[in-house]
């Protein structure tokens, strides 16, 4: 995919550097997937359309953000994609939570080759010490309702999550309002015709 064809796609331009790191991200993660299973052979051709242009959607909603928390990073989608765009914000960084110690080598190698603005935590969520962030955001990890449950510390204490979710996010949505009390904005996903981007803030138990 060229910039012009990414750029079309979101309806916003992706700075030339930002695309360079993004290129660079992307010949390291098909590189490191041949010994460390990150993404799976068959998912190489559509490494742009399919997954870095659906976690650059999210950046709009995170740019005005100091901190940023990824949960379940797995091979940086969309932590790193994100941190190639903060790159270029002054002050702004990206943490990267994820337990799997050959997940956070590669995180690591590419932080420091892209010179990325990431912090990377080696540890499940649950155990994630830090108290504050202004943004939670995770893709392909848990259904709604458990995606609340693992950042609700922070939530709790008035951070905005964002979450991409696919074909079943209404379902997701009312079982989530079984348990939270939240407010929300939903976009459209531009790289999936049933997908969304759910922006939930003002977060609260419910304790009916």
């Amino acid at each position: 995919m060229t910039r012009d064809e990414l750029n079309e796609a979101l309806g916003w331009t992706v700075s030339r550097e930002t695309f360079e790191r993004l290129e660079k991200y992307h010949d390291l993660l098909i590189e490191w997937s041949k010994t460390h299973n990150l993404i799976g052979p068959k998912e190489v051709p559509y490494l742009w359309d399919r997954h870095i242009l659906d976690c650059l959607q999210i950046w709009p909603h995170v740019k005005q953000a100091k901190t940023v928390l990824d949960i379940g990073s797995g091979a940086g989608l969309p932590g790193i994609v994100l941190a190639c765009c903060a790159a270029e914000i002054r002050g702004m960084h990206v943490i990267l939570v994820e337990s799997n110690g050959k997940r956070c080598a590669f995180l690591r190698h590419v932080s420091r080759r892209l010179g990325l603005p990431v912090e990377i935590c080696h540890e499940r969520v649950e155990d994630v010490s830090r108290e504050t962030v202004d943004v939670v955001t995770a893709r392909a990890v848990a259904d709604l309702s458990d995606l609340m449950k693992y950042s609700q510390k922070w939530l709790l204490k008035g951070t905005r999550a964002v979450f991409p979710k696919g074909r079943t996010w209404s379902d997701e949505l009312t079982d989530a309002h079984q348990y939270w009390n939240f407010k929300m904005q939903i976009f459209p996903s531009k790289s999936a015709s049933d997908g969304v981007i759910l922006s939930l803030s003002e977060v609260t138990a419910n304790h009916a």
